[in-house]
Parts: C-alpha cells; structure tokens; sequence
C-alpha cells in the first residue's frame, strides 16, 4: 500500500471543496459556478440567458406582481434558484411596496390583481429558476468529475474504459 503525500491530500482535499463553492457561486449568479471552474463561455451563457429570462418577468409582470411570497410562495420557492436576482427583486418590492397601517388592520398590504401580464411574469421568473437548478447541478457535477481527475468538458460514457 503507498503513503499518500501531504501535498497530494492537500490537493485532494482542494478539489473537494470546489464543488460546495461551485454550487453556491452558480445559485447566488447564474453561471458563477461554471466561470468558477474554468468554463468561461458556457458560465456567460448560462449568465445571461437566465438573468434576463428572470428580468423579462418582472419587466413583464411587474416586481410587485411577480416575487412576492405571501401571494405566490411555490413559484417564489422556484425563484429562490435565480440567488442574487431574486434577492434584489424582492428587496425592491419591500421598499416601494406601502407597510400597511398599524392602527388600522383593515389596511392590508396591497396585493395586486392577479392579471395576465402578471401571470406570465412569475412563469418567466419561475422557469428562470428552475433552469438555474439545473445550472447548479451541472456544476456540481462537473466539479466533482473534476475533482476525480478528469480533464475532459464532460465525463465518458459509462460503458467507456
């Protein structure tokens, strides 16, 4: 049996660690995970196409309309994949959404109508988020082959010796 080196353990145990940051950077950016890991064209890619499938939701369905929790917490949890979009999304709706009165609890929080436009906002935001889990694992899983010692874009073929 050969002894390890403490320079390969060390090695090791820094692959290792790059697909817990590989995935965290991919769901707090779309494609930051893939950039992460030297795949610089397909990280923009996923950058830009999820970020702005996620804009154009809310351009088209409004911030107050599209991420709000209480109204639409399913397609809030699906939006939750986008990070840092859905973050600064909801954070804008909180600061021009009114608090409500608290002298009187008949003011609720405006809730708005539950349009067309809307609709077709929260399923833009919706399916950007639920692109941007398959981003992460995509990610995940390319870190982890990586870390085995492949050196490829994508690992070989199960059968394949």
């Amino acid at each position: 049996m050969t002894e390890r080196s403490p320079s390969l353990a060390a090695a090791n145990e820094a692959a290792l660690m790059r697909a817990p940051i590989a995935g965290f950077l991919a769901w707090l950016v779309p494609g930051l995970g893939h950039i992460f890991l030297g795949y610089r064209a397909r990280g923009l890619i996923f950058l830009v196409t999820i970020t702005a499938t996620f804009w154009t939701g809310v351009a088209i369905g409004g911030v107050r309309g599209t991420v709000d929790p209480r109204e639409r917490s399913l397609w809030f949890v699906a939006q939750l994949c986008t990070g840092a979009n859905t973050l600064a999304a909801y954070g804008f709706n909180r600061a021009i959404t009114p608090a409500p009165d608290p002298v009187d609890p008949s003011q609720a929080r405006f809730v708005p109508p539950h349009w067309m436009a809307a609709e077709v906002g929260v399923h833009y935001t919706g399916v950007a988020g639920l692109l941007n889990m398959l981003v992460i694992l995509n990610a995940l899983t390319l870190a982890e082959f990586r870390s085995r010692g492949g050196s490829s874009a994508r690992p070989p073929p199960k059968g394949a010796q």
